[in-house]
């Protein structure tokens, strides 16, 4: 048996979260079109007939001087260095090169594999001249072209991240595909509806905070949540309910639906909004709310 953890890194939006779920077949890690939806390391667990491959996927890499991008940045050094392995992607369609090539200086010393990734997108002739530059600037051993959406290329991927693996026993049991409790589930999926319904800044200005779960019982089998959607600003907090109630609500069912297929059970969801001004920018608040850990 091989075990081994795989770090999955790249800049935000290069599809990390999406190949993820795609690899376990599971709507693990949440997915937008907007970057930096991931804040957290992300645990994926994969058990496959000779091995047991751990994903780490992690917060997109970037430069900020505010306190919730800082503590991002710490989670993704965190998982560089838990890591044995790293699958560096890239978006040959929205790369910033220095940036890409800073980060990927990073993890040079560890087995690792480059991925190409949204290869579907591209006329053969311009992959191969953008996975030229990469590997000759690079001076990369293994670059592999992808589609995590269209599932191209993600056979090899797992082959040749498993040849890396070395001997061991399965760290977590093999019936599972993660090890997030279902409370952080539940809140990343509500998350999910808020970068999806808001524009602008207000998704990244918004975390969840759960105030009450409970599971369901003999006689009432319903999971019932309230969970507070916490903006910084009065303005914000307006646009998140929406005229007469209705974009809240909107996010709220379509979350309920999602969290029906995770728990199993009919969900009754209460949704608030508060306001904590610039807790994003405020370490203590970042810490207090357990918004990364």
């Amino acid at each position: 048996m091989k075990f081994g953890t795989v770090a999955l890194l790249g800049e935000p939006n290069v599809g990390k979260s999406t190949l993820l779920n795609h690899i376990l077949g599971e709507s693990l890690a949440i997915v937008t079109p907007k970057p930096q939806t991931t804040r957290n390391r992300i645990v994926g667990i994969l058990n496959r007939p000779e091995s047991q491959i751990v994903f780490l996927d992690s917060p997109g890499f970037h430069v900020s001087s505010q306190a919730l991008s800082q503590s991002m940045m710490s989670v993704l050094h965190q998982v560089i260095e838990d890591a044995d392995i790293v699958c560096f992607l890239v978006d040959p369609w929205n790369i910033d090169s220095a940036r890409s090539e800073q980060l990927y200086r990073k993890i040079a010393h560890k087995p690792h594999v480059v991925a190409l990734n949204k290869g579907d997108l591209l006329q053969k002739k311009d992959l191969d001249r953008f996975a030229k530059k990469i590997h000759d600037e690079w001076k990369v051993k293994e670059l592999l072209v992808i589609s995590a959406l269209k599932n191209i290329g993600i056979g090899e991927l797992l082959q040749t991240l498993e040849s890396f693996l070395t001997e061991g026993e399965p760290m977590f049991p093999t019936d599972i595909y993660t090890q997030h409790p279902v409370r952080f589930l539940v809140s990343e999926i509500i998350r999910e509806q808020v970068f999806l319904q808001m524009h602008q800044e207000i998704p990244y200005a918004t975390l969840v905070h759960l105030e009450e779960f409970q599971e369901p019982t003999e006689k009432q089998n319903i999971t019932k949540i309230k969970a507070t959607i916490v903006v910084e600003k009065e303005a914000q907090k307006k646009m998140v309910i929406g005229k007469g109630g209705e974009r809240i609500k909107n996010i709220g069912t379509l979350a309920r639906k999602r969290i029906e297929e995770l728990v199993e059970t009919k969900v009754f969801l209460d949704l608030f909004v508060q306001v904590d001004e610039g807790w994003t920018k405020n370490s203590k608040k970042i810490e207090d709310f357990g918004v990364i850990f």
